[in-house]
């Protein structure tokens, strides 16, 4: 009872019972003990401890497939992309001090026709040099790169950051140059445009154009209408060339599916989305640049003011 009083008043506390230094009046030496853990406590040590119990909650949980295999770090692969879409400016070149060289242009990557979203590109070196003679202002490019970001300040306690892609490779996408958007001799086909031949089908055999049609034919009236606002220039718009009233105002140029404006089953928002694209088109054809029949996709495509402020 003693040795157990003198270990509950002790300063000292430890886990394992050791024996005091003998003391100068000759008194025999006392046994310390750790004071006892509270009911259901349990001893941890922290270093480790996380690590030990994630590897068990992932030993325990099924899987059913396997892991994916791992890559080395690399600085080409960080933050990397790939994108389509069309040059929307003239690629600059620029000369540095340093004598490397380094070229910038806009990608518009076309969404739907009323939006678009702008990506600046740059390109250095030598790439720089081959972007600025052959990529050209329409060009439909492919592009993989890293996306950085740039800050600026534009003012007290205001940073505005852009992004970017650094191109690493490019190339041109084929046959983009030139789209006509009017069917020729529309309405011949008084059954819609469901049979037949089509212009600007790539299908090269009667049997895949019907495959087409046939995987394509159970969209609803409102996804065929917004495969048609995505990219209208699959379509022929046969609006204002009509032979026969029946005849679909718009025609898909591969699988012949139609789309009638006045249609019964059309959503709510087809007429306004249709005038924004006509009110951009008869701009174009006031502006003479071009017959409205054959556009380029950059003609839908006007940047920010705000965003080109800041290539």
């Amino acid at each position: 009872m003693v040795l157990l009083a003198a270990a509950a008043v002790g300063p000292h506390k430890t886990l394992n019972p050791t024996l005091s230094p003998p003391s100068s009046g000759g008194r025999r030496p006392r046994l310390r003990f750790p004071l006892p853990l509270p009911r259901g406590g349990h001893l941890r040590c922290s270093a480790g401890y996380r690590e030990a119990a994630a590897a068990a909650a992932s030993t325990s949980s099924t899987t059913t497939t396997p892991r994916p295999t791992e890559i080395p770090w690399s600085r080409e692969l960080c933050n990397s992309v790939r994108l389509i879409g069309t040059v929307g400016t003239e690629v600059e070149l620029r000369q540095l001090p340093s004598g490397g060289s380094v070229a910038r242009g806009r990608l518009a990557i076309w969404k739907s026709a009323t939006e678009t979203t702008w990506v600046t590109l740059a390109f250095w070196d030598d790439l720089a040099v081959v972007a600025s003679e052959h990529v050209k202002k329409g060009d439909r490019i492919f592009v993989s790169g890293r996306l950085v970001s740039d800050t600026v300040d534009e003012g007290p306690e205001k940073r505005q950051v852009y992004y970017k892609v650094v191109v690493q490779q490019f190339n041109f996408i084929e046959s983009f140059q030139q789209v006509q958007l009017y069917e020729p001799e529309a309405g011949l086909d008084t059954l819609g445009g469901k049979h037949g031949d089509y212009v600007g089908s790539t299908s090269g055999s009667s049997e895949g154009k019907s495959r087409d049609h046939v995987d394509s034919s159970s969209r609803s009236t409102e996804q065929l209408w917004q495969a048609f606002f995505a990219n209208p220039f699959d379509w022929w718009d046969n609006r204002t060339n009509k032979k026969n009233p029946r005849y679909p105002d718009f025609k898909h140029k591969h699988t012949g599916e139609a789309l009638w404006v006045d249609g019964r089953n059309n959503p709510n928002w087809v007429i306004s989305q249709l005038a924004i694209l006509d009110s951009r088109m008869g701009s174009l054809q006031g502006n003479d640049r071009k017959p409205v029949a054959f556009m380029y996709a950059d003609d839908f495509m006007t940047p920010d003011t705000d965003t080109e402020a800041h290539m």
